[in-house]
């Protein structure tokens, strides 16, 4: 016998785990048909083209739309709007497969951000909170992207070290790899 899972929480008990309060008046936060995507910015000064997610929480009763990402400045995952989210960039929708439907990836969002997680560029960044929350994958594309840049180098530096007989040559490409081989390692660990 196939067993089921089905989620337990209702759109209303999601929706009054956000408050938002402006000018004295506190709003809950508003589901709409976007919450849930993920999307993403171009990172601001980066070297490779970095591209940062965030996830669609909803609105509130004033219409503004509400994302939450995990961003080095905040320390941990935070709730802005999304013009801050933006920074002045032109964000995008990512259509990347997810495991959960919308109302879990609002919850599991939620639930991670009430945790208070300190970023950590390795281990605990933008894509590893937005491939945790939505596939529940601890991984970052950039992290592995680098980590296997560094991984081919180093071998590559390594065999060209074997194939002129130098030995300091052997030595940086392995150091260089195994550098990469590390980060990899670190970025895939889960807590």
């Amino acid at each position: 016998m196939k067993e089921t899972f089905q989620y337990q929480r209702t759109k209303s008990q999601i929706e009054g785990r956000v408050q938002f309060n402006r000018f004295g008046i506190t709003s809950s936060l508003v589901i709409t048909p976007d919450s849930g995507r993920i999307i993403y910015r171009g990172k601001i000064n980066t070297i490779i083209g970095v591209p940062h997610p965030g996830l669609i929480l909803g609105q509130d009763l004033w219409g503004t739309t509400w994302v939450i990402h995990n961003h080095y400045k905040n320390e941990k995952a935070e709730v802005e709007t999304i013009e801050t989210f933006a920074a002045g960039e032109d964000w995008f929708y990512d259509d990347r497969q997810v495991f959960y439907n919308s109302y879990e990836i609002i919850d599991r969002a939620i639930t991670h951000w009430l945790k208070k997680e300190k970023y950590n560029w390795l281990t605990n960044n933008c894509q590893h909170f937005v491939n945790r929350v939505t596939r529940d994958e601890h991984k970052s594309e950039t992290v592995d992207k680098v980590s296997d840049t560094a991984m081919i180098g180093g071998g590559l530096l390594a065999l060209i070290g074997v194939l002129t007989k130098n030995k300091g040559l052997v030595k940086a490409g392995i150091g260089v790899a195994g550098v990469g081989a590390i980060g990899k390692g670190l970025s895939r660990s889960s807590k």
